[in-house]
């Protein structure tokens, strides 16, 4: 073994107990991310369910009755009552006491039976447009049904039916989608915050300069602080893979291999970035607060919270430059789809030349501070 190796090992064994020593740093690494991945992936769901319903029946027929029993018995609804008259539709969403109202017009069920087209109004709360636009293609969804059925019954022939099938997530579940997704985001902050704020530690206690008189070289520093966090990251993502399978009842539908394999091109840009910020602060507070600046852009941008495809067409071009986009495109894409290896080169590729890029450009300018 080299002197070099075991310069680097015997970093790695400091480095390692350190941590283990500081209880702070261990709820950090390994309690709060498992607990943040519970919380998070529970609550932070596109998923529109529980959606107040008034109706008014005006018609009160045959068909009207089916149209309201098909409402109320809806999953997706919470039925709040019929209305008195119209206008205690709009006095409901007023006060906050539904979400949507459904108008059957008079006449519903004779202009149904005549073969006209019967009218069914649809009035939404508009202040939540995510769900104001999913209750009503709900809704939209219930009377096409409904439509399509007696259109069958009164005509001799068929209609032209549609069939919609779906694949990789047959439930609309919010958690296969948002899971690997909160994944990523809570792997950079592991990743990037402690190897930011153990640097910078050093520097605080006066350990660092002590380490640069001895004959570690910089780059065997670098590789010594460095290494013992891209190990912690890998524990941390199976950790976090373990909450996913266990408490989401998810699976993992691509390789294990193929998912620690973009792992570790990604942790390359969240470990530059943790040298780089420690470059930039003097204390690990200045490093936290610089820390959260390169998340809120990170998270922000990466398409985690809002689809790239709703930005402004200027800023979808700047997502580009956002490591997180890949990260937690192939993240979904392994953990959904199973995309084989062949398919994923455009994330792929990208991704390793900015984690080369930034950790290279990072270690070099803390090659420079310390010398």
């Amino acid at each position: 073994m080299t002197k070099a190796m075991q310069r680097i090992l015997y970093l790695l064994q400091k480095e390692f107990r350190q941590v283990f020593r500081d209880r702070a740093m261990l709820v950090i690494m390994f309690f709060v991310p498992v607990v943040q991945t519970v919380i998070l992936g529970s609550v932070m769901t596109t998923d529109v369910k529980n959606v107040r319903l008034i109706i008014y029946d005006a018609d009160r027929s045959f068909a009207s009755r089916e149209i309201c029993r098909r409402f109320i018995h809806n999953p997706s609804f919470d039925f709040a009552g019929y209305a008195a008259s119209p206008a205690d539709i709009r006095e409901s969403l007023d006060r906050w006491q539904a979400q949507i109202g459904i108008f059957i017009k008079a006449n519903f069920g004779r202009d149904l039976e005549r073969g006209l087209r019967p009218e069914v109004q649809l009035i939404a709360d508009g202040l939540d447009g995510n769900t104001a636009g999913i209750a009503l293609g709900y809704a939209q969804s219930i009377l096409a049904a409904y439509g399509q059925e007696i259109t069958v019954i009164q005509s001799a022939t068929a209609p032209l039916v549609s069939e919609t099938r779906l694949w990789y997530n047959l439930n609309l579940e919010s958690k296969h989608y948002m899971v690997p997704g909160l994944i990523g985001l809570l792997a950079t902050i592991v990743t990037m915050f402690l190897t930011s704020m153990g640097l910078v530690r050093e520097k605080e206690i006066g350990t660092l300069e002590q380490l640069m008189v001895t004959p570690i070289r910089s780059l065997e520093l670098i590789i010594g602080k460095v290494l013992p966090f891209l190990l912690i990251g890998f524990v941390e993502i199976n950790v976090m893979l373990g909450v996913a399978f266990l408490v989401f009842k998810l699976k993992l539908a691509g390789s294990y291999f193929l998912f620690l394999l973009v792992s570790l091109l990604y942790f390359l840009t969240a470990l530059g970035l943790g040298i780089f910020i420690s470059t930039l602060a003097e204390t690990q507070q200045q490093a936290m607060f610089i820390a959260w600046f390169f998340m809120i852009f990170l998270l922000l941008m990466s398409g985690f919270l809002t689809p790239i495809a709703n930005m402004p067409p200027a800023w979808q071009k700047v997502t580009y430059l956002n490591p997180l986009r890949y990260y937690i495109n192939l993240l979904r894409e392994i953990f959904l789809k199973a995309t084989p290896l062949k398919f994923l080169w455009n994330e792929i590729i990208p991704l390793a030349v900015f984690g080369l890029a930034i950790l290279s450009a990072s270690a070099l300018k803390f090659h420079k501070r310390v010398s």
